[in-house]
């Protein structure tokens, strides 16, 4: 049976952020993009709309990274998957940061009504590439395209189910990648099969080489 491996990005990006990974040959490549949420809509929802674009008798594994490692996690709920592959995400709710925990405990989340040009103002062009860590002007400026673009609907939703997001059950077999320094998701919350040291939350673009040697190992 042929191998399919689908990738889902995080947050607000698209398949660019995997450019620089070098994938197994014996795997045909796929990208699931971000689909515009309805409203209100539930993370299981969300992912039972994206599981009805892969086949059902397809032997699949699912690479995510951030919030499309969530996601992963998710679909492998709902069909089966032979691996999961998290790169810069979690998996559990103990995995959560912190700050995650006092959103929750403060309320936070109802800023999300304010309007768009005061919650995603300009601040973002600085913040953004500041916490993924982008080491050079290629990643910043596909960073920026990345906040140029994104929908705000999208992101209103995306920002309250990833602080929400509950999960206890952990797919069989799944490796986690994470780097040392991510300042997204710290690495002190995480339990990660393979930590690259100097990797921050960009490093499935930056740290690719490291990256992709793991994958040669893990879909042999």
């Amino acid at each position: 049976m042929a191998k399919h491996l689908y990738l889902l990005s995080g947050m607000g990006s698209d398949e660019r952020v995997f450019q620089n990974i070098t994938f197994p040959d014996q795997y045909t490549l796929h990208f699931l993009p971000w689909l515009t949420p309805l409203p209100d809509e539930p993370l299981a929802g969300y992912a039972s709309r994206m599981t009805a674009h892969i086949p059902a008798d397809e032997d699949i594994t699912l690479v995510g990274v951030s919030m499309g490692g969530i996601l992963s996690m998710e679909i492998a709920r709902q069909r089966p998957v032979s691996k999961v592959i998290l790169i810069s995400s979690i998996k559990t709710s103990a995995e959560r940061p912190v700050y995650f925990n006092l959103v929750r405990r403060t309320r936070l989340l109802a800023l999300l009504a304010l309007p768009d040009a005061i919650l995603f103002g300009k601040h973002r062009n600085l913040i953004i590439p500041f916490f993924l860590k982008a080491e050079s002007a290629a990643e910043k400026e596909l960073l920026l395209d990345y906040v140029k673009n994104t929908d705000f609907v999208y992101l209103r939703w995306a920002i309250k189910v990833l602080i929400g997001w509950e999960n206890e059950t952990v797919p069989s077999p799944l490796v986690h990648i994470h780097g040392g320094k991510d300042l997204t998701l710290p690495i002190h919350t995480v339990k990660a099969d393979y930590v690259i040291p100097d990797g921050g939350h960009f490093m499935v673009y930056n740290r690719a080489k490291e990256i992709s040697a793991i994958l040669k190992n893990e879909l042999n």
